[in-house]
């Protein structure tokens, strides 16, 4: 009885490492869903097969990830996002892209660590820093909100046409961020900082003439002088 336990023991763990040692990307789950001939599936399919090739591109798990999205599958992408982010910690696009995926899957706690690691690795990411904004005014934590969105739409102040971003309506703090923005921008474009006249000229930097030493620092060499006392008088002197 023992040695049969231990025989199915062992062929359950040689499944698992057969299971491990499986290429993901060779029947994937999703795989089956594939079969509509849109280009959306046409291209889930290049991006599998390019994978294949190359799985240690973050470029290609983020895209990979990307289209998941669209084909509605949050979970098989956001690991793709983290796939893309364990091969390059500083993949700002996937960490982006993985706080979309959790906020959308009610992780609220993993989609703020993401945004804040995007705007660790790409300063002024606006989209990130709205996020943030929307997280923060949620919470109720007012004053956060508007600094978030401030920064946002210094650096991307598309962030305000509803065409592009949707949730700009989600905010009721958004007034308050452009007055914040209003102040610093208004201080910005009322200082009017001067160019050159236009018949400035440079001065003109006049060499110093070299100096000539006088005559008394000049020094003439004196004949060596020697000791009297060691002085031999010639020979036949």
């Amino acid at each position: 009885m023992k040695r049969i336990l231990l025989t199915i023991a062992a062929l359950t763990l040689a499944a698992c490492a057969s299971t491990n040692d499986k290429n993901p990307y060779e029947d994937p789950f999703y795989a089956q869903f594939l079969n509509t001939g849109s280009e959306l599936d046409a291209r889930i399919t290049a991006t599998l097969a390019a994978l294949r090739e190359n799985p240690d591109s973050p470029a290609l798990h983020n895209e990979l990830g990307a289209l998941l999205i669209a084909k509605d599958f949050p979970k098989d992408a956001a690991r793709e996002f983290e796939r893309a982010i364990d091969l390059d910690s500083s993949f700002y696009p996937a960490w982006y892209n993985l706080g979309l995926v959790r906020a959308s899957l009610g992780d609220s706690t993993g989609a703020g660590h993401a945004f804040r690691r995007t705007v660790n690795y790409r300063k002024g990411h606006g989209p990130a820093l709205f996020e943030l904004g929307l997280m923060s005014e949620k919470r109720g934590k007012m004053t956060d909100a508007v600094e978030y969105y401030a920064k946002a739409l210094r650096h991307n102040p598309e962030l305000l046409d509803v065409r592009s971003n949707p949730r700009v309506l989600d905010s009721k703090l958004m007034h308050l961020a452009l007055i914040e923005r209003y102040e610093r921008q208004h201080d910005r474009e009322s200082a009017h900082y001067q160019s050159a006249p236009a018949d400035y000229r440079p001065p003109v930097r006049e060499e110093a003439p070299s100096r000539q030493p006088a005559a008394e620092e000049i020094v003439t060499p004196s004949a060596p002088v020697t000791d009297p006392g060691t002085q031999k008088t010639p020979p036949g002197s």
